[in-house]
């Protein structure tokens, strides 16, 4: 599922855990657009050791953060059945680099924000608003896709 809360969106894989549901926010990537659902899941690893879930067609979902057991902030939007001709038309759609880095840009708008105040508060000159400017324009667009931000 993904959900929608103002200018952020967010996937989340919803689990059913000893019948109560969970969601888990997890990292985008194309595989997940073909997840239908219902589909059959087990927890495993992923390649660093933290938890992660493999579901029925070999998809690897990794979680981006820490489990829900509410509901998530925002508009659930849930997932469509997608035939093969579909889904490959969205994964390259969904899955470009271009695409992403377009969706996590409004982050980054704070960037110049953030180098001003800095030249306010320790002073400098046009180097250190520049330096500080693109050092947090690329931490936001770091945050955002570490978040797990949904592109689809």
């Amino acid at each position: 599922m993904r959900f929608q809360h103002r200018m952020r969106s967010r996937g989340y894989l919803e689990v059913q855990e000893k019948g109560a549901r969970a969601w888990y926010p997890v990292y985008f990537h194309t595989g997940l657009l073909a997840i239908v659902p219902d589909a059959a899941a087990r927890v495993g690893r992923s390649i660093l050791g933290h938890r992660a879930f493999v579901i029925e067609p070999g998809i690897l979902a990794v979680p981006s953060g820490r489990r829900r057991t509410s509901l998530p902030p925002g508009a659930p939007l849930d997932a469509p059945r997608l035939n093969d001709s579909d889904l490959r038309t969205r994964s390259a759609r969904f899955g470009s680099l271009r695409r992403r880095v377009m969706l996590d840009a409004p982050a980054a708008v704070a960037g110049p924000i953030i180098g001003l105040l800095w030249l306010i508060v320790d002073g400098g000159g046009f180097a250190e608003f520049v330096a500080v400017s693109v050092l947090a324009a690329v931490t936001a667009l770091w945050w955002s896709a570490i978040g797990g931000s949904d592109p689809s």
